[in-house]
């Protein structure tokens, strides 16, 4: 049963905890939490205990529900790792002793409760199902888990974050769901989806979606038919709990109802909202223009002009280039104009990093757009939206080629009519992780005002790193300096051998020599990046290495293990979810502080918030000494060290390579034969998202509706 948020406690319990606060050596974090539990049996609410002890809210959640399944742990015991759990009669003796307890309803309640969770565990266990996940399980269905199991188990699927359709699919086979069930079917086409979304997608034509579920629910004594399928997405198209499309060819589109609403959604509210220019006297415009470059002693290119002075008039603009032209440079000057106008402004961006770096360039407070349209934990959804806007009259996203198709509807529906966006971000870049690709999509519609950067500045034609980004643009192969003791660029080549065992060695010796003789902390400065994330050059592996050479293991740094992964004292992490209680977003960056093996918990520094994580949290955060091209986006850093080999699971696209070049700010080394290079600049970029954002974009601005 979920844990209450009020805690109950006898007389003897309060004395205890009251001569725990008291006493003489006991650990202060320990005292604090006897604390947390006293003022809650008193009724303080979550938050009065948090600003009582400047705590974060959840740290006091947390906190009340280790007290209430203590109780429950109480009444059950372990004996040595390996043995069955039993019954323990001291235990039970003590137990009974306690006979307030024993006879109020709360611990009557909680026993009978705890009976129902053993013996779902007994039931799961034998079915191949681990103690983690059956906790999820029981907390997530109480008593209704046991009839959710025999009914349709791949409902386990749909309800619980970490138990996926393959892990269904073998607790089905394990309670005798035949192959050719329907709810295996359905839960397989609704997999299918969702990870073509984690792929980008936005929707997949029906013959696709067939192909794949008919590779994925194939077994040995079974293959679906895919008039089978094709009945079923049929079904689910009435019930809708799939959407068909049929397109202009009459191909059939498969899509998750939200996919596709939150698509045509946001088309219409482009159109809708942004259709309609500001009115604007323009030669007040440019002479302010005049006035701030004079006064800055600055002078801006025929581009950067124009972009500023479409700033001023259009209400929804898109600012793109690559690196050195000027993107930093225009957006603060869009910024001064918005705010000699008179403008209320909003600076954002998807990560916390980028959101920082617009606060930098801009000398304003920027948020992330979590934060800035003030995301609801409770709800899960975002409390700015159209009924409750944003209040101000212009708002700035950089880092927009990360927009995906979920954040970028949710940004323009939270802002009010009337009210003008800007994007900045580099077109050429990777798009989201998530689905879609909303910045080429506007750019690509044609009903988007877009000014695009192409002059590269004196000072940056400087930078080896931004002359090599714009020439791998261009497909041409970069001028990289081979690596020496002595580089005189800042853009190194290092051969690296042929096989990525030669690549990890290369990579090790960079990081322990190089490096710091350069003058730079090979624990803060460096970041390496991978096209994936299996191989002995991906991040799995890398991370390993380079965990042993940047933070090695030592007397006083504790460590624990989780699912065959370590972590350390001093550790380097990436969020790997969104946690919204703590305000902590997937790409989030930590340090790992402080690691608690008496109560498994890890103490994570996430910037200025500390979240503590216990151990069944551990599979939300990963080591990040070593990151994906695509987990990296929106960071920069001094050094990044780049592998690149001919392995096929190693290749890159030219745009990655781009995108990972871009992302250094001081040095960085490539480290791979040239033929690996040169394959990647001729190797054709990612392929197309589906996505129909674009279709629907121009369609509505075809046939336009007038916001009132």
């Amino acid at each position: 049963m979920p844990a209450p948020l009020k805690v109950d406690l006898s007389p003897i319990e309060d004395q205890a905890l009251l001569a725990l606060t008291q006493a003489k050596g006991i650990p202060p974090r320990t005292q604090s939490r006897a604390t947390v539990l006293r003022l809650s049996a008193a009724g303080w609410t979550v938050l009065k205990i948090a600003q009582y002890l400047k705590w974060h809210p959840q740290t006091v959640r947390d906190t009340i529900h280790r007290w209430y399944w203590g109780k429950l742990d109480s009444l059950w015991d372990c004996s040595r790792p390996g043995r069955r759990r039993r019954w323990h009669n001291p235990n039970i003796k003590s137990l009974l002793q306690f006979k307030i307890s024993l006879f109020s309803y709360q611990l009557i309640f909680i026993l009978f409760s705890y009976i129902s969770y053993i013996y779902l565990m007994l039931f799961l266990h034998s079915h191949g199902v681990s103690t983690t996940y059956t906790v999820k399980i029981y907390r997530h269905y109480l008593d209704e888990a046991l009839a959710t199991l025999t009914s349709n188990p791949y409902q386990l699927a749909a309800d619980i974050y970490g138990i996926g359709f393959l892990r269904t699919d073998k607790i089905a086979f394990n309670l005798g769901v035949a192959p050719d069930s329907q709810f295996r079917y359905r839960a397989g086409l609704i997999h299918v989806l969702n990870e073509a979304a984690a792929d980008g997608h936005c929707y997949l034509p029906q013959t696709l979606l067939i192909e794949n579920v008919i590779k994925l629910l194939t077994t040995t004594d079974h293959t679906p038919e895919e008039d089978a399928l094709a009945d079923i997405i049929k079904d689910m198209a009435l019930k809708d709990d799939l959407i068909r499309e049929k397109i202009e060819d009459q191909t059939l589109l498969c899509y998750l109802p939200t996919y596709f609403h939150t698509e045509q959604n946001l088309a219409q509210l482009i159109q809708s909202r942004f259709c309609q220019p500001v009115a604007q006297d323009m030669p007040c415009v440019r002479a302010w223009i005049e006035r701030f470059t004079k006064s800055h002693k600055i002078k801006l290119s025929p581009q950067q002009q124009l972009a500023v002075e479409m700033a001023a008039y259009s209400r929804v603009m898109i600012l793109t280039g690559g690196p050195g032209c000027g993107k930093t440079f225009t957006t603060q000057t869009i910024v001064s104009l918005w705010k000699a106008m008179g403008k209320s402004i909003a600076l954002a961006a998807p990560t916390g990093r980028a959101a920082q770096r617009l606060s930098e360039i801009t000398q304003l407070e920027a948020k992330t757009l979590h934060c800035l349209l003030e995301f609801d934990p409770k709800t899960m959804g975002f409390l700015r939206d159209n009924q409750n806007p944003l209040p101000h009259t212009a708002i700035v996203a950089l880092e927009a080629s990360m927009l995906d198709l979920f954040l970028a509807s949710s940004l323009v529906k939270a802002i009010q009519y009337g009210s003008q966006l800007l994007l900045v971000g580099d077109i050429d870049q990777l798009p989201s992780v998530g689905p879609g690709q909303i910045l080429a999509d506007l750019i690509n519609s044609g009903h988007v005002p877009v000014v695009r950067l192409t002059k590269v500045f004196r000072q940056a034609q400087q930078s080896a790193i931004i002359t090599a980004a714009h020439q791998i643009n261009r497909s041409q192969f970069p001028t990289i300096e081979p690596i020496s003791d002595n580089p005189v660029s800042e853009c190194l080549w290092h051969g690296g051998g042929h096989h990525p065992k030669h690549g990890v060695k290369a990579i090790s010796e960079i990081i322990t020599d190089l490096i710091p003789r350069l003058g730079y902390n090979r624990a803060t400065d460096v970041q390496v990046l991978c096209p994936m994330s299996r191989g002995l050059l991906g991040t799995r592996n890398l991370n390993t290495v380079l965990q042993q050479l940047i933070n090695p293991p030592s007397p006083d740094k504790v460590e624990i293990t989780r699912g065959g992964n370590l972590l350390r004292e001093g550790d380097r992490i990436i969020q790997l979810t969104n946690d919204h209680n703590h305000e902590i977003f997937n790409g989030d960056f930590g340090i790992i502080k402080a690691i608690d093996l008496e109560e498994m918990e890890v103490t994570v520094q996430y910037g200025k918030h500390t979240v503590v994580r216990t151990r069944a949290d551990l599979n939300q955060i990963a080591l990040a000494w070593s990151l994906t091209i695509h987990q990296n986006q929106g960071s920069e850093y001094p050094v990044v060290i780049l592998p690149i080999y001919t392995q096929p699971y190693m290749m890159l696209s030219r745009k990655q390579l781009y995108t990972a070049l871009t992302c250094a700010k001081q040095l960085a080394i490539v480290v791979g034969s040239k033929k690996a290079i040169s394959k990647a600049l001729r190797s054709s970029d990612d392929q197309p998202r589906y996505t129909r954002l674009q279709h629907r974009l121009e369609s509505a601005f075809l046939h336009p509706t007038i916001a009132i």
